[in-house]
């Protein structure tokens, strides 16, 4: 009896080990991304990941629920970044924004031009079924914009960028900008699109 616990404890361990998981978002955020949402299976995604079914279905009872992590790692993975650049103080801000583009640019071409921008890409892909998950990417772009009012706020005040500059209307400007090259990088295939988008961004603020 004691023998029988002890076994199913350890494939209960071995199924919620969050290593499992980990590995099944990341290569479902590139599955999705590269493929699309809706053309990529639950068992494509253990096949690519091997992870198995049952270690899948363990943490994601639906393809909806993993395209939900899916859409928090992509969010992990820029706040992570931008929270980076704010922390920099001891770099310009022209510099730190030249080091973001040029993280977004390799991670596109690394993905040879597929979503070029994850957060649109899925939110356009995301079934009826799923609301929760436009809510978050939504929610991802509300919060976005006053982060990057942070970063440009400190360019003003060190004196890099324009005293009379509105850092808020600017920050707006920047991430429309900045998806708005995204796209365009897709179409043509050219990151050199976002990096001159992002010089020409800190030139009107100087």
């Amino acid at each position: 009896m004691t023998k029988q616990t002890s076994s199913s404890g350890s494939a209960k361990s071995r199924s919620s080990n969050p290593v499992n998981r980990t590995k099944a978002v990341e290569v479902a955020a590139q599955l999705f991304l590269r493929q699309g949402y809706s053309y990529v299976s639950m068992d494509e995604v253990v096949r690519a990941s091997g992870v198995s079914k049952s270690n899948i279905y363990y943490h994601f009872k639906n393809k909806e629920e993993l395209l939900q992590a899916v859409v928090q790692y992509w969010i992990a993975q820029y706040e992570s970044q931008v929270y980076l650049l704010l922390s920099q103080r001891e770099r310009s801000v022209e510099e730190r924004i030249n080091t973001f583009i040029s993280s977004l640019s390799a991670g596109m071409e690394g993905r040879n031009y597929e979503g070029s921008c994850p957060f649109i890409t899925l939110y356009m892909q995301t079934p009826a079924s799923a609301p929760e998950v436009k809510a978050s990417i939504s929610r991802f772009f509300r919060e976005l914009q006053p982060m990057i009012e942070k970063l440009l706020q400190q360019g003003v005040d060190r004196a890099e960028f324009r005293q009379t500059i509105d850092p808020g209307a600017a920050a707006s400007l920047f991430v429309a900008a900045l998806e708005g090259s995204l796209v365009l990088a897709e179409t043509a295939k050219d990151t050199g699109i976002i990096e001159q988008s992002a010089r020409t961004f800190c030139q009107m603020l100087r």
